[in-house]
């Protein structure tokens, strides 16, 4: 006796079960790495230090969540080959995008947290946090202690309104912008603004963290330096005729000089 299988069954139990969770987090120093964990065999043999137990957390919250599978940027990606970090740097936005969940940890938010911590934190101000909030459909905020943002058990902090609207009024875009993003949701110029008040611990990763953002085909070579920025500009104006990047003022770069040194003039 044979029974109809139901595809949609399958394919809702596989992707339960393959599903993912991304870590977002402002580095905060010598974070535990691909190598170090590598020799280890585990994260749960890792030395106690406080950023292998941030690390640790992180793990430990995707499994109190029902979920077998965890990614942190800090040890998931083999910095030392290139081909490796640039093929994760330029699929970053939709590894994000895909997952489960993404869950953010707020290591400078004491608790209890209050309304308007997120947006003074840390986190706020790392270039690449912001494909990190975008991207998702589902993000967790968490604070120094691992307690949801807000005392918020929700299921899903994109689903939240005082969160949602704590984050819209800092950054000046449409509350449903932010819970349902898209690459073609803002202007270029939009673009550009948002990303405008982030910095990066490596000059390149101004422009690396919008590939994403802006579908972007440039390659990442660590190494160019602000030649970066020119790359993703240059690209823009070429692709999508968006001559309101010409629009600045300020220090010109020295790889265009009708294009800005910093992205921070926008």
């Amino acid at each position: 006796m044979t029974s109809k299988v139901d595809d949609e069954q399958i394919q809702e139990v596989v992707k339960r079960y393959f599903g993912y969770v991304m870590f977002s987090h402002a580095w905060q120093g010598s974070e535990p790495s691909f190598q170090e964990v590598n020799v280890f065999k585990s994260v749960w043999k890792l030395p106690d230090m406080p950023l292998n137990e941030k690390l640790r957390n992180f793990c430990k919250e995707v499994h109190r969540r029902g979920h077998n599978w965890a990614w942190s940027d800090t040890c998931c990606i083999d910095k030392a080959t290139s081909s490796v970090l640039n093929q994760s740097l330029t699929s970053m936005y939709k590894w994000y995008a895909d997952s489960a969940a993404t869950l953010v940890f707020l290591a400078g938010v004491a608790h209890p947290s209050s309304a308007g911590d997120l947006t003074r934190s840390l986190w706020m101000t790392r270039a690449w946090t912001l494909q990190e909030l975008l991207a998702p459909k589902v993000v967790f905020f968490y604070d120094s202690e691992w307690k949801p943002y807000l005392n918020d058990t929700g299921d899903n902090h994109k689903e939240s309104p005082e969160i949602m609207q704590e984050l819209a009024t800092a950054i000046k875009i449409p509350l449903g912008t932010i819970t349902a993003f898209t690459p073609d949701d803002l202007a270029i110029r939009e673009k550009l603004r948002l990303a405008s008040t982030r910095n990066a611990r490596y000059v390149e990763d101004v422009a690396y963290s919008l590939i994403g953002i802006f579908k972007s085909d440039i390659r990442p070579h660590y190494g160019e330096g602000a030649d970066a920025l020119g790359h993703l500009l240059e690209e823009i104006v070429a692709r999508f005729g968006e001559v309101t990047v010409l629009a600045w003022t300020g220090k010109s770069s020295s790889y265009n000089s009708c294009l800005p040194a910093s992205i921070s003039v926008y």
